[in-house]
């Protein structure tokens, strides 16, 4: 049968990459750890490591192991938390919450205050993943309770059976460039305008560039996509220095006079922005974190309707599309 302490080990083997750092990690001696290990490949009959003389190397079981135990091990974590609450009187409650690099920085400071004021002695955690896959694998998997992710409409996404999404804002994809750009860029375009210029772009593989190439393609032209990058932040900085166009999100805009931003006539590209939860988990500070980062989307758009006025922009990219849940799958 399978020991949580077990898989407690191999786990800690992964993520720190010997068992001398995993014994640290778990208060355990190095010989412990791998007297755990070896009970665990005995158990399941599959060799886990291949050993050296100083090295090991995790097989493609190992991994398979770690991935599908890592929702117990959150389970039995969580439990062990509420059980130390339950004895010592108190009632914290545990809340973990996810999202992409940008769109967290714009929706969760906000949130974040507003739910820290209401349960201030929740255990509240943030992280953050790098692509909406990992991040969908992580609350399916029960290490994150709450996530924060991004679709695009010219990309299909799967859903696992067991997840609810809200969606909360949908935003214009636009153009921008820089202060000295020659000839300069009217307010509005067409993206085939556009065929001959150099861009800066997320990388392949990824679903922003998979969808920036579908709406070029579209239109004719596949772009010369010079500099590749995952940072928003860094595609607005080779923006700002006339290196490069970029194709970005209104999350990812910002409100900078040295760029200037154009909106496209010919394609609507489209990001959507959505709270993913497991719609089996009972934990009641899920639906109090959705709640607040919903508000949390409300005054971001009301702050674009501000800020692109800087733009001569009538309306906001970012509209708001919380009027409920849906199950994806």
């Amino acid at each position: 049968m399978l020991n949580f302490m077990h898989l407690e080990s191999l786990n800690a083997v992964l993520e720190t990459g010997s068992f001398s750092a995993a014994g640290k990690r778990l208060g355990y001696t190095t010989s412990a750890v791998s007297q755990q290990i070896a009970a665990l490949e005995r158990n399941l009959g599959v060799q886990l490591f291949e050993r050296g003389p100083r090295n090991l190397w995790p097989t493609a079981a190992a991994h398979r192991v770690n991935t599908a135990a890592l929702g117990v091990l959150s389970q039995i974590t969580g439990c062990e938390e509420e059980i130390r609450a339950a004895a010592s009187g108190t009632e914290r409650g545990r809340l973990r919450i996810a999202s992409l690099p940008g769109i967290g920085t714009r929706l969760l400071p906000r949130a974040l205050a507003a739910l820290v004021r209401r349960f201030p002695d929740a255990d509240v955690t943030v992280s953050e993943k790098s692509s909406t896959d990992e991040l969908t694998e992580a609350v399916a998997t029960m290490r994150v309770d709450v996530g924060i992710i991004s679709t695009y409409t010219a990309v299909p996404t799967d859903w696992p059976d067991r997840l609810v999404a809200t969606p909360i804002l949908e935003e214009e994809i636009v153009v921008i460039a820089g202060p000295n750009r020659v000839p300069s860029l009217p307010p509005t375009l067409e993206l085939a305008s556009l065929s001959d210029a150099v861009w800066v772009a997320q990388p392949p593989g990824t679903r922003g560039r998979a969808s920036f190439e579908h709406w070029c393609q579209a239109v004719g032209f596949n772009p010369e996509v010079m500099f590749e990058t995952n940072s928003f932040d860094t595609i607005r900085g080779l923006v700002r220095e006339d290196l490069a166009l970029g194709a970005i999100p209104a999350l990812a805009l910002g409100v900078d006079r040295n760029i200037t931003m154009h909106r496209l006539v010919d394609v609507s590209p489209r990001r959507r922005i959505h709270l993913i939860s497991r719609s089996s988990d009972q934990n009641p500070l899920v639906a109090e974190a959705e709640q607040v980062i919903l508000d949390s989307a409300d005054h971001f758009v009301d702050w674009t309707r501000e800020g692109f006025e800087t733009y001569e922009v009538d309306h906001p990219l970012a509209a708001c599309l919380h009027s409920g849940s849906k199950s994806v799958g």
